[in-house]
């Protein structure tokens, strides 16, 4: 039988957790990620910040111990909860058999860096059809070691996200949310503007996480609303190559980081012509492009590629 206060915590004392490790022989694991939330506050501010109803459907990526996914549990219709570390999955499935709008899975949530679990995302979509849902939310104390190719697959998939709240490293937050012509801005920034609004809701010190971590964190709200940009771009994966190009050489000027970008047939006097029609100068630095001008520049290197080709 499950001993008392493994059923009855949210969240776990650090000493509690201790306790609970030992019996179950659970070492939290670098590799993973592993940092559990501590703080009672924190953790009954989530669903609050998801803005979860009893209709929602959520998915968690890292189940832990249950102490988050218990209160999803409370506040929404269903909850699908991956953790991919077998004892700790083990030991919250253990929990949440209490609930019965709970399904734990023992999966990495990732494929491979550029794709989620297959097996995972036809689960839910399937679910999805079934009970004729058409959203879900993703919340999630999310294990910083995979958090940005995590979000970034997230918004690239076929799920259908409405909203995002995770618990992230607050570097990853602040790249996210940063500017042209900043430090921050590059790759992230823009892909997670380009499919969403994204807001910093508040910073967290490490002392709210057992075992500390060795940076602070952040909570950031994510609102999907892939319409505002995402219908402008003729080829995304295009568009992804462009940017990349860009950004890899941010410092460079923009002819210079795309005479890079193999193009067939687009040459330096091309990409200048490009730029001047933008009215923009041939000197300037891809980094202080906004997202609206970095759509724009894209889309003409793609019609003067589809031109020439």
């Amino acid at each position: 039988m499950m001993p008392q206060e493994e059923i009855d915590f949210i969240p776990h004392t650090p000493s509690v957790l201790k306790q609970i490790f030992i019996r179950r022989g659970i070492t939290p694991n670098k590799r993973f990620g592993q940092n559990f939330l501590i703080d009672q506050n924190i953790l009954l501010s989530i669903p609050d910040i998801a803005g979860l109803t009893e209709n929602d459907i959520v998915l968690e990526i890292g189940t832990g111990t249950g102490g988050l996914t218990r209160l999803l549990a409370a506040r929404s219709r269903q909850v699908f909860t991956i953790e991919i570390d077998r004892k700790l999955f083990e030991l919250s499935s253990d929990i949440l058999k209490l609930y019965n709008n709970v399904i734990p899975i023992n999966a990495d949530i990732l494929e491979t860096k550029h794709e989620l679990n297959p097996r995972i995302t036809s689960l839910i979509l399937n679910w999805l059809r079934e009970h004729k849902q058409a959203a879900i939310k993703v919340v999630s104390n999310l294990p910083y070691n995979i958090s940005t190719p995590v979000v970034i697959n997230l918004l690239e998939s076929d799920l259908p996200i409405d909203v995002m709240a995770l618990m992230l490293q607050q570097e990853i937050t602040e790249r996210m949310t940063a500017l042209p012509s900043t430090r921050e801005y590059g790759i992230l920034s823009v892909i997670i503007q380009l499919f969403s609004d994204v807001e910093i809701v508040k910073t967290l010190p490490p002392e709210v996480f057992w075992p500390r971590p060795e940076v602070h964190s952040a909570i950031v709200k994510i609102s999907i609303r892939k319409e505002k940009y995402i219908g402008r771009i003729t080829d995304y994966p295009f568009f992804k190559k462009v940017i990349n190009a860009i950004f890899t050489s941010r410092r460079k000027t923009l002819v210079n980081s795309l005479g890079s970008f193999s193009v067939p047939g687009i040459t330096r006097e091309h990409l200048k012509q490009i730029l001047k029609e933008m009215q923009l100068d041939e000197r300037i630095r891809g980094e202080v492009l906004n997202l609206d001008q970095l759509i724009s520049l894209s889309e003409s290197i793609g019609k003067l590629k589809k031109h020439l080709s």
